[in-house]
């Protein structure tokens, strides 16, 4: 036996409470976080309340909708796009207590709510429904490999994973310097054909690179449609420096909401894997999966089932003494990851 290891039988940890585990042997990874686009949540603290609030609407009509049903109105504020069903809420009071009280606003709103502020940045809050986003909220896994995703790929509302977002996973990505190429001129009349990204000025990747002009990025699957294979070509060549960084612009995290439980999960890395890396860096014994395992993101139901495996997060859970004591952990866990210039906030002009 390793020293500092100690000795624990299955059934010590089929008695241990789930979630003092996750507290004790997991953390968030919050430099996956950073590495995407992000507004600063205490800037929209005011606007959370706000659309949260409950007002009185009993002297308040909605005119010509008023005729209708209570019900085809709520369907009709289900399937407006996310900016226009915003728009009705500041027409009056009655509207506003309607909008408030669609199916899906109030989770919505409570749980997405920094994403929700992101894809009205970006501009793509007109191509896609709150029913849209509430759908990727309530989905926990990655469209693309089914692994656990924190994440939203903003041009088609889809749930994705960090891992996918950094090995270039995710549908291929075009500037629109690209399509301005193609045409001679500007692309203005694709903007109400395609959904497009304006993107929002930050520090983006695991690279930390600084980008302080925003851009507008297309999927490069519609241009394909409108006939214009040639920009795809030339994006190959355009996008050698810029395409891993287009990917994480057009992503945002985004939590996932169990409706069953009413759980609301980030995902969770194995403080273990961690210190097992850390352990054959020292050694130069590092095994070809070591990185992989460290980065691997789990659900709270799956990093279970991990713990089952890993002996180191079994080990730091019985040196925590079963979580009454502070575990010691590596400065990695307990800053969420790796950051740099991250580390200093840096203001841009997103407007």
């Amino acid at each position: 036996m390793e020293s500092g290891k100690v000795a624990a039988s299955p059934c010590e940890f089929e008695r241990a409470p789930g979630m003092e585990i996750l507290r004790v042997c997991s953390y968030h990874r919050h430099d996956f976080d950073l590495a995407v686009a992000r507004t600063n949540s205490r800037d929209h603290d005011q606007v959370r309340s706000s659309l949260l609030r409950s007002i009185n609407a009993t002297s308040s009509g909605l005119g010509h909708l008023q005729i209708l049903p209570l019900e085809i109105v709520y369907e009709i504020c289900f399937l407006l796009d996310i900016q226009s069903l915003l728009n009705l809420r500041h027409v009056n009071r009655r509207a506003h207590q309607i909008v408030r009280t669609t199916r899906g606003y109030e989770a919505t709103i409570t749980h997405a709510f920094e994403a929700l502020c992101v894809i009205l940045k970006t501009k793509i809050a007109s191509w896609f429904t709150l029913s849209d986003l509430f759908k990727v909220l309530c989905t926990r896994d990655c469209h693309f490999c089914g692994s656990f995703g924190g994440f939203i790929f903003l041009l088609s509302f889809t749930r994705c994973c960090f891992s996918c977002i950094r090995e270039d996973s995710l549908p291929s990505l075009l500037p629109s310097s690209v399509v301005k190429n193609r045409f001679n001129s500007s692309p203005r009349g694709l903007y109400s054909l395609v959904p497009t990204i304006r993107s929002l000025p930050g520090i983006y990747s695991m690279d930390e690179i600084v980008r302080k002009k925003r851009t507008q990025i297309m999927p490069a699957e519609f241009i394909s449609r409108l006939s214009l294979r040639e920009a795809n070509e030339r994006a190959r060549v355009a996008q050698s420096k810029e395409k891993a960084l287009l990917r994480y612009m057009v992503t945002t995290a985004l939590p996932y909401l169990d409706i069953k439980s009413g759980d609301v999960q980030n995902g969770i890395c194995c403080s273990g894997c961690q210190i097992a890396l850390e352990r054959a860096l020292r050694s130069s014994r590092v095994q070809s999966n070591a990185c992989a395992l460290r980065d691997k993101v789990y659900s709270y139901e799956e990093f279970m089932e991990h713990f089952w495996e890993c002996r180191e997060a079994q080990n730091l859970w019985m040196l925590s003494n079963q979580g009454v004591d502070v575990a010691n952990v590596s400065e990695f866990v307990r800053r969420g990851g790796w950051f740099k210039k991250r580390d200093v906030i840096m203001s841009f002009d997103s407007k």
